[in-house]
């Protein structure tokens, strides 16, 4: 298959794996990246390991990271994006990337038996909307809370250093909410939000954490257990804030309906972390179009292969994913592209 060539728009887990598969067919691949690294949104993940690995996927997303930049039959395009693309016999396309220090702004031209949209998801927005999100500087998004964790300097709450004593973390934000029309389970904000909270409480077992939930994700074998454990040492309440407002001494206050007192709970915190949801990425709807295909009206492709010949599709950019879920769906996806690249479609 040496002659063979693909194109993979996105350069997040999904491609990357989806890129590592086939390239190890011997298979070259061209991966176009729009940002200036490889990796997506895995890459910014910090690892949840305490007393043993517990599974979050995060060392899985630097191991392909490195994998790919190593392999000598993946070509790697970042800080790039596809500007036109056509099928004829093969297809053909145009990539527009941008300057840098040693080289100006340049397009490069292409050609590929099929190509894999990779493009990913973004994360919802919570600028503008309830909880205080750029307002209040002690809001942040459950990725920001992965920075922090990922650089290693400790829970530090933005708006004065001090470490908190109180945090919460408001799941489903921006997913499971009809007046946004987004209805769909992003899938990982539950298993993110436990892994942190427990990592934060094996570093800081004084500190006092609260979840508010509508309802627990099942993930991975072990879910019964972490779950277990976690219920032992973090408050879970099932029922969703309807803001955050500034409490007394810079505090966050958030006020919620309980079932069990029958009425409204107020309570302040040092901290609070918005588990934002995954949303479609608008340039997955274009690529789609450019390729022949309608997108549907949620912007998800739900489907793994695309309405032209030799295009498909994969990981979060068919719809929410963990780490896990995507690396599955590329081994899958990959195996669909050789089968085509053989003649079996």
């Amino acid at each position: 298959m040496t002659d063979q060539r693909v194109l993979i728009i996105g350069g997040g887990i999904g491609g990357l794996t989806t890129a590592l598969a086939l390239a190890r067919r011997e298979i070259r691949v061209d991966l176009v990246e729009q940002a200036a690294g490889v990796g997506g949104h895995a890459a910014r993940l910090a690892c949840k390991a305490t007393e043993r690995c517990v599974k979050c996927g995060a060392c899985l997303a630097d191991q392909t990271i490195a994998a790919a930049v190593a392999h000598p039959w993946i070509r790697l395009y970042t800080a790039c994006r596809v500007a036109e693309i056509r099928r004829s016999d093969r297809y053909r396309y145009t990539l527009a990337q941008d300057p840098r220090q040693d080289r100006p702004a340049r397009t490069l031209p292409g050609e590929a038996d099929a190509v894999v949209l990779a493009s990913g998801f973004q994360t919802f927005d919570p600028s503008g909307k309830p909880y205080g999100y750029g307002l209040y500087p002690d809001v942040i998004t459950n990725l920001e809370l992965e920075g922090m964790l990922r650089e290693g300097g400790g829970l530090r709450r933005p708006s004065n250093g001090a470490a908190p004593g109180r945090m919460a973390f408001i799941q489903c934000v921006g997913s499971r909410d009809a007046t946004l029309g987004h209805l769909w389970c992003s899938g990982y904000c539950c298993a993110a939000a436990l892994r942190a909270a427990r990592l934060l409480k094996h570093h800081r077992p004084a500190l006092d954490i609260t979840i508010f939930y509508i309802d627990i994700q099942t993930f991975g074998r072990d879910f019964e257990l972490v779950y277990a454990k976690a219920r032992e040492e973090i408050r879970f309440v099932r029922a969703i804030p309807a803001d955050a407002f500034q409490g007394e001494g810079a505090t966050l206050r958030l006020t919620w309906v309980e079932t069990s007192v029958k009425g409204a709970v107020e309570e302040e915190f040092d901290l609070v972390v918005l588990s934002t949801g995954m949303t479609p990425r608008p340039q997955t709807a274009e690529l789609a179009t450019s390729l022949g295909m309608a997108p549907p009206a949620a912007g998800f492709l739900r489907s793994a292969c695309l309405g032209a010949k030799g295009a498909f599709v994969v990981g979060a950019a068919r719809g929410p994913m963990g780490i896990a879920d995507t690396i599955a769906d590329a081994g899958r996806v990959a195996w669909q592209i050789v089968r085509f690249l053989e003649g079996g479609r």
